[in-house]
């Protein structure tokens, strides 16, 4: 399917972070106390909303889970997670996400990880997951054996470490090891914080969701083009009284852009795609300025040399110039294509149909660049179909480009379209 890069420059496409399956695992020992827990049940749903809407991520419909662990001591942890009998959206469970009672018990972190691993991760198969342990880091590891970097060979772990009730500061190196520092496996983070009330900052939570999603996908804007045949184009560039000065100025500019992405486009050969470039203007008013030409440099140089010409606009006279320079120049077998810079206004409109229809039987594909607010439209129809006006034949409009103004030349990934719509194969 073809990539229209003038859609995104309209209604850009959102990076999104998805699919992806988030676990927390939530302390709910006594040193968490009562209102603690309620703020960290409150982080938690404050995470996944920001993940829906900040970063897209769509919980709804099963492309991406969510799962919690609370835990105490031995054999207290209980999950809620996407996929429960009761719980098929993502509304149902925050709700019982604010459902979870406080255990008020002792701490094995180490078994809850286990728990984790060996039941939520085997749900929640996904290829990119994460896990978030939030605790004050305080684990009893004497009588709960099992190793704190339990999930760092199946997950990516996030410890965020919180002072307990009793004004403890969090474990360094118990939220170390559960984050899996100091392991063979990947380096997670550890987060620390003083108080639960400082996860629900702003800053704090944007930080936590942005390493959630460090990885996220964002829609490619190159637009790479690419040419399966040689190609000789030709842009043949308005220089009338019309345009002025200023605006052709900004013709140039994007001249060059254009310039750059046809000649740095994939080819069967380095010197297989060639760009000319013709400015016109009244009847006998045509420079051409860069002649079939494969070298950025050289073509560029021309390119700032033009000076504007300043006169009549003749569109049919500067159709039989570009028709003429293919004949004579044109490398045999190549594509030839030709973007106009035109809004359909010329002062020749009875020789306009014959050029159009020259320009056609020579091979020519002919793609128009409109601007401003104007466009002599019949004539636009005559350019892009080769039949007279009257005939009302249809054209695809992929081969016309409308733009306000010259100032829109180069804006956004204007320039981008433009190329690639022309490099692609007729249909």
């Amino acid at each position: 399917m073809e990539f229209d890069c003038l859609s995104l420059q309209m209604s850009p496409a959102e990076c999104t972070c998805g699919p992806i399956d988030v676990l927390f695992v939530v302390d709910s020992s006594e040193s968490i106390g009562s209102s603690n827990f309620q703020i960290a049940k409150e982080f938690i749903i404050k995470v996944i909303d920001r993940l829906s809407r900040d970063e897209h991520v769509k919980f709804n419909t099963g492309e991406s889970r969510v799962g919690v662990v609370q835990y105490s001591h031995g054999n207290t942890q209980e999950s809620v997670a996407m996929g429960d009998a009761n719980i098929s959206t993502i509304g149902q469970l925050k709700e019982a996400i604010k459902n979870l009672g406080w255990i008020a018990g002792g701490t094995w972190t180490g078994e809850a990880l286990a728990f984790t691993k060996d039941n939520l991760l085997k749900r929640f198969a996904s290829d990119k997951r994460v896990a978030l342990v939030l605790t004050d880091g305080h684990s009893d590891i004497l009588r709960d054996r099992t190793p704190l970097n339990t999930l760092c060979d199946v997950t990516p772990v996030v410890s965020l470490g919180v002072g307990d009730i009793f004004q403890s500061p969090p474990n360094p190196d118990q939220l170390g090891d559960i984050a899996c520092g100091g392991t063979t496996y990947s380096k997670g983070l550890s987060l620390q914080r003083s108080s639960y009330t400082e996860l629900l900052d702003d800053g704090f939570l944007q930080n936590v969701t942005a390493h959630i999603c460090k990885e996220k996908k964002c829609p490619d804007y190159t637009c790479a083009i690419k040419f399966e045949v040689p190609a000789d184009i030709t842009l043949l560039v308005d220089s009338s009284t019309s345009v002025g000065s200023r605006n052709f100025e900004m013709s140039k500019g994007f001249v060059r852009r254009l310039a750059k992405r046809f000649l740095d486009a994939e080819s069967p050969a380095f010197d297989s795609v060639r760009l000319s470039v013709v400015q016109y203007s009244g009847q006998n008013e045509q420079l051409v300025e860069v002649q079939f030409l494969s070298n950025y440099t050289e073509v560029v140089d021309a390119i700032d040399k033009m000076k504007f010409i300043n006169g009549g606009t003749d569109v049919g006279a500067a159709l039989r110039a570009a028709t003429d320079l293919f004949r004579e120049d044109a490398a045999p077998g190549s594509s030839k294509k030709l973007l106009l810079f035109s809004d359909g206004n010329t002062q020749s409109e009875d020789t306009l149909l014959k050029a159009v229809q020259d320009a056609r039987a020579a091979g020519i594909e002919i793609s128009v660049l409109s601007v401003g607010s104007r466009p002599h439209e019949d004539n636009l129809r005559v350019l892009l179909t080769g039949a007279p006006a009257d005939s009302r034949a249809p054209f695809s409009e992929r081969s016309l480009f409308r733009i306000p103004d010259y100032s829109s030349l180069l804006k956004g990934v204007f320039y981008k379209t433009v190329s690639r719509r022309v490099s692609l194969k007729r249909q």
